[in-house]
């Protein structure tokens, strides 16, 4: 879609006069969107959860789709491929850098999704903002608190193009609910949160041993356009433990498992209290931990947020790969979810497990692991106040889902709900909360007018990472 007031690429071709300017109302622009009007979208990163956003967005135009990584699937693995996302979507014109993408399709693409690395998301994100279109990125927004700003600014400066976070949870029914119970008092005043995500097989110390041969280096697969991969990190040999997917574990690239699911896991928390920014940080990690180009295995992070209005300060505390303890009221011997959070209320507790899997429209229920009895996502604990308490009305919108929010918001003029002002906002709690595990064991006090830490130089310095030459964020 174009901006209000200038005619749709398609409606120009229609009608043979590229120059004629209709006006929105005839267009279906500027309030109301005809129904069959589509975006035309270009794909940044289409293996693993790109080819989920694809999916999600096939009621739209594929026009484009741009990846770095060609190799076919790995005999015996359920690893997505962008080879194989692909060749699903036969119309779109493929592409291994985003940046000829953009300047070959600029006249045919309205919006642009970003599901490549995070140290990628914030210069594509601000181009492709810069040449007027549409962005959905996916969490983190970016790799920095300083890309993180600059994304928001953009948002700003271009303020007629919808953004969205990947964020997906934050559409979803359970998500909202929440919400709407904490606001009615369902479980009273709530100082304390836990957030955590369990640990997962196969990343025991020895997995951390095999990650750091890396830097031996390897040859380049001739399907991987491995320069272009790196983008604005520095130079490194390639090897087949960063691709695919465990790319995140390195600091260059990745933000480890706080900035990949905290901001989906923080995001009920900061829409129901509007925590806005934390007083101190501190974080702990195993024994083992040097802070070098690694992220480490685990790592505890406690958050103060100060009291806001009629809501008393709250504590936040994040569990990566640990075991939280167990809520007061949580039945005996049953597993926790893998991930999630606990608001820990005066009168009542709110259990919910892996947000990015709720659905809009109703409850979500899941199976924890494979052949389990479905569960639900949420839970009001204890039951006398779960089978009490009369449920409020629904007063926040159901969207049909984050993406189509997006779609909406693109075509009406409109922001979505998890905009990049939003989304910033969560991402940059858990990019702190990285900085406070790099600097492990000392007490970071935040001032929040100033944004910044005030008591260590070291901590503000990694608000911002260089780029390589050509690589720096658009101005």
């Amino acid at each position: 879609m174009t901006d209000e007031g200038k005619i749709s690429r398609r409606a120009a071709l229609a009608s043979g006069a590229g120059l004629m300017v209709l006006p929105s109302r005839v267009l279906g622009l500027g309030g109301s969107t005809a129904p069959n009007e589509k975006l035309n979208v270009g794909f940044i990163g289409i293996g693993s959860y790109g080819a989920r956003c694809l999916r999600e967005l096939t009621s739209q135009n594929i026009a484009a789709v741009c990846d770095v990584d060609w190799r076919p699937k790995p005999a015996g693995t359920n690893l997505v491929m962008a080879a194989d996302v692909a060749a699903n979507y036969p119309q779109a014109k493929r592409f291994d850098d985003w940046r000829v993408m953009l300047h070959e399709m600029d006249k045919q693409l309205d919006a642009v999704v970003v599901c490549s690395a995070d140290h990628t998301h914030a210069v594509a994100a601000i181009t492709a903002m810069k040449m007027g279109k549409h962005v959905y990125c996916e969490k983190p927004l970016a790799h920095s608190i300083g890309e993180v700003r600059a994304m928001m600014a953009a948002q700003r400066k271009y303020g007629k193009l919808a953004v969205q976070t990947g964020t997906q949870g934050h559409a979803s029914d359970d998500c909202r609910s929440m919400v709407e119970w904490i606001r009615d008092g369902a479980i009273g005043d709530v100082s304390e949160v836990v957030l955590f995500q369990k640990p997962r097989p196969g990343t025991g110390p020895e997995y951390y041993d095999r990650l750091k041969q890396v830097h031996n280096g390897v040859a380049v697969p001739k399907e991987v356009k491995w320069d272009l991969w790196l983008g604005p990190s520095p130079e490194r040999p390639f090897h087949p433990m960063y691709l695919p997917l465990r790319w995140r574990d390195w600091t260059d690239f990745g933000t480890g498992i706080l900035g990949d699911h905290g901001p989906h896991y923080f995001d009920v928390v900061e829409w129901a209290l509007d925590l806005g920014w934390p007083e101190t940080i501190e974080a702990e990690t195993d024994a083992g931990y040097d802070p070098g180009d690694m992220w480490p295995r685990e790592a505890t992070v406690r958050y103060r947020f100060p009291a806001k209005g009629k809501r008393p300060a709250v504590k936040v505390t994040w569990y990566g790969f640990k075991e939280p303890p167990a809520p007061k009221g949580w039945p005996a011997g049953k597993p926790l979810p893998e991930g999630g959070g606990m608001f820990l209320g005066s009168k009542g507790t709110i259990v919910y497990g892996p947000l990015f899997m709720g659905k809009p429209g109703e409850p979500l229920m899941y199976s924890p692991q494979p052949g389990a009895v479905p569960e639900p996502l949420v839970y009001l604990l204890p039951e006398d106040l779960n089978k009490s308490y009369k449920r409020p009305e629904k007063t926040i919108p159901r969207p049909k889902s984050n993406w189509l929010e997006w779609v909406e918001a693109a075509k009406t003029g409109r922001q979505p709900s998890a905009d990049f002002l939003y989304g910033g906002r969560l991402t940059q709690i858990c990019l702190l909360g990285d900085i406070a595990i790099r600097q492990k064991g000392q007490i970071l006090h935040f001032d929040a007018k100033k944004e910044k830490f005030t008591n260590s130089e070291a901590a503000n310095a990694m608000f911002h990472t260089p780029s390589r030459p050509g690589w720096g964020l658009p101005t």
